[in-house]
């Protein structure tokens, strides 16, 4: 095939393969609001074995550990033009800068300025053109890209590229491509650029999840920019750079069947790892006895987060009348926190958009706290970048010593806005403000009652908790916070929902119209778990001195089991207790593990307490509660399915992606982190594509991975007609199971039975799919 015999495209198809290129990049959210995201959320609609292969093939990314076979035992193949011609460079011994390095580079860099100054922005320019042609207006004024790539010819072919994106779109088609290839080509062009990609395709996202009907596109762009930078290189590059890019081309194809038949044992490795830890989850699921459901004499919705199983656990211990219940932590309430005028954060998933405002009146404590907060806020930003860092010390010399000092030795973790903004005031809950009535209040009460499955046996004493985290001089927070609640406290939330439930008004409506009657002795009482210091606390006052004792020994007994995960710090000789060490972890500037997030995280389970109340999962599982008698139209269960089971399965894939491919979905060395465009993201140095995902010591001890990249097991303690129902209704859902993205199982508590595992040919007991595994195995060796 040559350029002039290339099947040609007219000018529509390349639009809308732009449109279904950008369409396979997930987002990534800012570091304020910072959740997880599967990367390759958008593949979910195929095979994960099959996508695996595309992604090593064709854009150099691993989604299997160990990295072996390694890169040069791979096919030998680059996809753009720049990087046909890095290729080249080397190996004729050639000193430029590399192409791909450059523009890398000066994308991201334009990328920063673009997000940073956007009323910089000329408003006369169409929409759907603004960042492409303030992209070429700076390149072309920049004389040292030619410089830097040694070659006179890119000053020439920037000037000769048209400032209309669909003239340019024109231009593009001489590149000797045919539709198929084009759809993968357009691809590999965003994976040079993935970080900025991930960052504009959230922000599309968000403005879709507004019903926004005209914004300015920047992910479109982006790759259109990335497309003129690889046509600037086609016209400056020599003949037989351009042969060998078509040589490429035409072998596409059989280079991703080359790659899936070397991924084919790795696979087989991979799935015995997920074997191991599924062997052990099932051995405990059939060991453990239901134990009785006697009135309880306190009850504690915590989140489903894997780091409320071992504090649960605890809490549990103190005594056999104390039950506890999973949910999500945002507690089913679609709200955002009215923090300030102008200033509010939305308190639930990122899937979702807010419908209420809640907010609470300033008093003089909280206003004082909340400068405070601002101005240590400010000072910390000012020192994210090296330049600032350096400019404050040139400016401040001794004066900012002390404080610097105190900070060292105090061990004082820094609060988050939103915190210290809290008061003791009333909650107001308005919707385009207007007041909630007692209706509204009470449909959401029992939206959240019903999903926790508390609707009846009301303790006197019900503890909402949500959860936070503590830490210092640490941009990624967010990631440490409740990913229900959007990365941010749970704190709002659960004082909100404790506000509702205790309303004398909203029982009076749940009991009339929701059948819940909630007895008149029960007081709800909202609580925060930090799971950083592994502390669980009361947020309003209570003179109820065994509950004090026994949140005070579960505390102990959580904090203990927590010191023992983490990397030791204490110096031999000096004795501290598990409460200090956790502490000045939570505090310390130079921490780079003040705790250890979702890691390890490997299965989710959809069950009453009952049935899980004697395992020990070892912070590895969500759990939440569900009972499948009490949902007979599986109303519940698909909620839980198509909400809960997708945010884990993020969070899974979040942290697999981080483990398997850190150069692409990793954020490097936290040491090295400049944060970039005040909070959009982190580069690793002072360059390159912004970083996204979770950084080695997230993932790593230091000597060895911590986290095990294995894909989420679902257990569900319901019928296999009531599942298969809702694969059937939800697509996503039958994607994920029969694609291979999660393992999925039904389980039936307390009968001793195997549970059985879903895939696309069907149930079968997870007996027989361990025994098929290990044969396959055995045949191989």
């Amino acid at each position: 095939m040559t350029g002039m015999t290339a099947a040609r495209l007219q000018q529509p198809d390349l639009v809308a393969l732009v449109a279904a290129a950008t369409a396979e990049v997930a987002p990534t959210w800012p570091l304020d609001r910072s959740i997880a995201v599967n990367p390759w959320w958008q593949q979910r609609d195929r095979s994960v074995e099959d996508v695996a292969a595309e992604q090593q093939a064709w854009f150099g990314i691993s989604m299997l550990m160990p990295a072996t076979p390694a890169r040069e035992d791979y096919p030998d193949w680059a996809g753009s033009v720049a990087a046909v011609q890095d290729v080249n460079l080397r190996q004729n011994g050639a000193r430029a800068l590399p192409w791909l390095t450059e523009i890398k580079q000066q994308m991201s860099q334009f990328c920063a300025l673009w997000v940073s100054y956007p009323e910089q922005v000329g408003q006369d320019q169409n929409i759907s053109e603004r960042m492409y042609k303030q992209w070429l207006s700076i390149t072309r004024q920049d004389r040292g890209i030619q410089l830097l790539l040694n070659n006179s010819n890119v000053k020439r072919q920037l000037h000769a590229l048209s400032t209309d994106y669909q003239e340019l779109y024109q231009q593009a088609l001489e590149l000797p491509l045919n539709e198929a290839q084009w759809s993968v080509y357009l691809q590999v062009l965003l994976h040079d650029i993935y970080g900025w990609a991930s960052v504009f395709a959230q922000r599309r996202w968000q403005r879709e999840l507004q019903q926004q009907p005209h914004f300015n596109d920047e992910l479109s762009q982006l790759l259109t920019i990335r497309l003129a930078w690889d046509l600037v290189c086609w016209h400056s590059v020599s003949a037989e750079t351009r042969q060998q890019f078509e040589r490429q081309w035409a072998s596409y194809e059989q280079v991703k069947a080359e790659v899936k038949q070397l991924q084919a044992p790795m696979w087989q490795r991979q799935q015995q790892s997920e074997l191991r830890y599924q062997q052990q989850l099932a051995a405990q699921l059939q060991r453990a006895p239901a134990t009785g459901s006697a009135q309880p004499e306190l009850q504690a919705v915590l989140c489903i987060d894997v780091r409320s199983e071992p504090m649960r656990r605890a809490l549990e211990a103190q005594a056999d009348s104390i039950q506890t219940l999973g949910f999500a932590g945002f507690f089913g309430l679609p709200v955002e926190y009215q923090i300030s005028p102008g200033y509010s954060k939305p308190q639930l998933p990122g899937l979702l958009a807010p419908q209420w405002q809640v907010c609470q009146a300033e008093d003089a404590d909280s206003q004082r706290k909340q400068i405070e907060t601002w101005r240590s806020a400010s000072w910390h930003r000012a020192h994210e970048s090296p330049a600032g860092a350096y400019g404050w010390v040139e400016m401040s010399g001794l004066t900012k010593a002390w404080k610097l000092l105190k900070r060292s030795l105090t061990y004082k973790p820094q609060r988050r806005v939103a915190n210290s903004a809290m008061n003791q005031q009333r909650w107001q809950i308005t919707r385009d403000g207007q007041p909630a009535q007692a209706s509204e209040l009470a449909q959401l009460a029992a939206n959240a009652l019903n999903g926790m499955g508390l609707t009846e046996q009301f303790a006197a004493r019900i503890l909402l908790v949500g959860h936070s985290a503590s830490t210092r001089n640490n941009p990624h927070a967010a990631s440490l916070e409740c990913g229900a609640c959007g990365g941010q406290s749970g704190s709002a939330n659960a004082q909100v929902l404790a506000q509702i439930l205790n309303q004398h008004e909203v029982r009076a409506v749940l009991k009339e119209q929701h059948g819940i009657a909630i007895p008149e002795a029960t007081e709800f009482l909202p609580a925060l778990h930090d799971t950083t210091q592994q502390r669980l606390n009361l947020l309003t006052a209570s003179d109820d001195e065994q509950l004090r004792d026994w949140l005070e020994n579960a505390n102990t007994q959580a904090q203990q089991e927590q010191v023992q995960r983490l990397p030791a710090r204490q110096k031999k000789g000096k004795q501290e207790s598990c409460a200090v060490q956790l502490q000045k972890r939570a505090g310390s500037w130079a921490e780079v593990r003040p705790e250890w997030g979702l890691a390890r995280n490997a299965a989710i389970i959809f069950a009453p307490r009952t049935a899980t109340r004697n395992c020990h999962f070892d912070a590895r599982a969500f759990l939440h509660d569900y009972h499948a008698d009490r949902d007979p139209e599986q109303k519940i269960l698909t909620q839980l399915m198509t909400a809960p089971m997708v945010v884990a399965h993020w969070i899974n894939m979040q942290y697999y992606a981080s483990t398997v491919a850190p150069q692409q979905f990793g954020s490097g060395n936290k040491l090295l982190h400049n944060v970039v465009a005040d909070g959009l993201g982190v580069f690793e140095g002072n360059g390159g594509d912004i970083r996204i995902g979770l950084s080695k010591q997230s993932l790593h001890d230091g000597r060895n991975w911590y986290h095990e990249p294995l894909r989420l097991t679902v257990v569900i303690a319901a019928s296999q007609a009531a599942i298969d129902r809702v694969i059937a209704e939800q697509p996503v859902v039958r994607q994920l199971i029969e694609n291979e993205w999660l393992y999925l199982w039904q389980w039936q508590p307390g009968q001793q039975l195997q549970p059985q595992q879903r895939s696309a040919d069907g149930w079968q007991a997870v007996a027989n799919t361990q025994h098929e595994m290990n044969s396959k195995e055995e045949a191989r060796a």
